[in-house]
């Protein structure tokens, strides 16, 4: 593979001229994904061509790719349309009953909110934690807040605002203390920075396909621990990850037993063509890259943009640490107003930011150069 930056550019295409800084927003197509679709997209234009194997093989290769992602059995992985469909999976399959309380930070993004809200009907309660100071709530406020009724804890690996990459290790740890469910939203961080998910006690892991993993709108995929995996029930069932159910030639069985494994949990119609063959080469690609070489190159240009900002009107609303840091920079002027003229310059100017919780959001990857970070610091100074 070429290094990253203009090395790099030539796998994607030329953003039409901008700076493209917003993979938080929409992760583009490497060129080898489109030319995947291009070639999905014949079977429907030629269905006598389709073999009864894809709808197995495809998903599959899809799930080997996911798993090699974040380092576990492709037996622990389920395929969705996004990481809404995993965190839908551990709200409605997860076994929580009246009186439970499921614990998240105040301000989390409404796809880990929502659905677990939709619970409410049934008893279970969300209570959302406060900061114990600043816009940040850490993994000690969460840790912290746990009572008597909490049942589960529900969090973002890396937040959608600031981007802060949160303790998911010392949350995992005290879930599994008490005997609690974690339930992590991974979509603005898997791809993003090098995780292996055997090295952190999650139960559910959820992922979009869109953002970090270059692949289509409408796919992503989740983890489901072996440890609660045959404790959570199947809430929309798939028929094709029923046992013997695509063998068509043989008569009707209406026993209802899953497959081993994850699979149970998959969306109906998983093996769809355009979608699951542009997100199998887009992870494929990803995991040639390697994870750890797009968080290194994310990393060296948010050092660059770090040093420049002070020459701007903004200044950073990122936890910075090491530790606490993501790929995701967070910006904002000296009001609300000065941040929005600002990020409107920038677009104006072909830089391609986001506006998120009224901070100026910069998200690079791999196919960004340090001539894209000074185009934005020349915008945000003009």
């Amino acid at each position: 593979m070429a290094e990253p930056g203009e090395g790099f550019r030539r796998y994607f295409s030329d953003f039409g001229g901008k700076a493209y800084l917003d993979c938080a927003a929409q992760g583009p197509f490497p060129r080898e994904t489109s030319e995947a679709i291009r070639q999905a997209l014949r079977l429907k234009e030629h269905p006598e061509e389709v073999h009864p194997e894809i709808f197995e093989e495809l998903p599959a290769r899809a799930r080997a790719a996911a798993a090699r992602l974040i380092g576990c059995s492709p037996a622990s992985i389920t395929l969705g349309t996004g990481a809404s469909h995993g965190l839908n999976v551990a709200a409605l399959g997860l076994p929580l009953r009246r009186g439970d309380e499921v614990l998240m930070a105040q301000g989390e993004f409404p796809a880990v909110v929502h659905p677990f809200l939709n619970l409410e009907a049934a008893g279970v309660s969300v209570r959302f934690v406060p900061p114990s100071s600043g816009r940040i709530v850490e993994a000690e406020d969460l840790i912290r807040a746990i009572g008597p009724q909490t049942r589960a804890v529900a969090v973002s690996l890396v937040t959608f605002n600031t981007g802060y990459r949160i303790d998911v290790a010392a949350i995992g740890d005290a879930c599994r203390e008490r005997g609690l469910f974690f339930v992590v939203d991974g979509a603005q961080g898997i791809g993003a920075i090098d995780f292996r998910v055997a090295d952190h006690p999650i139960d559910v892991l959820a992922v979009s396909g869109y953002k970090w993993l270059f692949a289509p709108y409408g796919t992503g995929f989740s983890y489901v621990s072996p440890r609660v995996l045959d404790r959570m029930r199947v809430a929309h069932v798939n028929w094709q990850t029923v046992e013997g159910a695509t063998q068509l030639n043989r008569p009707f069985d209406p026993t209802l037993k899953f497959r081993d494994g994850a699979c149970r949990f998959d969306t109906p119609e998983t093996a769809s063509f355009l979608n699951l063959t542009g997100f199998a080469a887009s992870v494929e690609f990803l995991n040639r890259v390697r994870v750890s070489t797009v968080e290194a190159h994310a990393a060296r240009l948010l050092d660059r943009l770090l040093l420049g900002v002070a020459t701007t009107p903004l200044r950073p609303a990122s936890d910075v640490r090491p530790k606490r840091r993501s790929t995701i920079l967070a910006l904002e002027a000296g009001s609300l107003d000065a941040t929005r003229r600002i990020w409107r310059r920038l677009l104006e100017r072909g830089v391609v930011v986001s506006l998120r919780d009224n901070l100026i959001r910069v998200a690079p990857n791999i196919y960004n150069t340090p001539q894209d970070i000074d185009r934005f610091l020349e915008s945000a100074s003009a």
